[in-house]
């Protein structure tokens, strides 16, 4: 592994240090600065409904649950919000999941851009259901078992955001 910070020194790494081929590939990942932005959403295969939207408020460390993350989110714009609830939808029905998922999204200098998706339950599963007032683990489980998410109530989009317990 090597960190590299111009193109320079990139080009050496790749001339000098490893051999390219298809059995050995290079992987390389970029470190973007910015705020962590992390959605839980339940798909049917078609329909995909999202409770919510959290933002990590501190930096995270070795791993994005070393943060701290809020709902609603407090910094995000509505188009910021629109583009994660659109990026979310077609991710959801892309890769075709049944069931929970998270995503992990990082806003950098006003764009965003998809760290992971994880097609599974997360941490904040029961977090988000108990401030939504949606089932999240209930409604999946139904979800995976054949149901639809319109048979249970719910809709393609981000739910109106909680402001507090009822």
């Amino acid at each position: 592994m090597e960190i590299v910070y111009q193109e320079e020194e990139l080009l050496h790494y790749m001339h000098h240090a490893v051999k390219v081929n298809p059995a050995h590939p290079v992987l390389i990942d970029r470190y973007l600065t910015g705020r962590e932005i992390e959605v839980d959403a339940i798909s049917d295969g078609e329909d995909v409904v999202i409770p919510g939207i959290m933002e990590h408020i501190e930096r995270a460390g070795v791993h994005s649950g070393d943060s701290i993350a809020v709902y609603p989110p407090q910094k995000l714009t509505l188009e910021q919000k629109a583009l994660i609830e659109q990026y979310t939808v077609k991710l959801a029905r892309g890769l075709k999941i049944k069931g929970l998922l998270n995503i992990q999204y990082v806003v950098s200098k006003g764009e965003i851009f998809v760290l992971e998706v994880n097609p599974r339950s997360s941490r904040t599963i029961p977090f988000l259901s108990k401030i939504t007032e949606v089932p999240m683990a209930n409604v999946a489980t139904k979800v995976i078992l054949g149901a639809s998410l319109k048979e249970l109530g719910y809709k393609t989009g981000l739910l109106e955001e909680n402001q507090g317990f009822t």
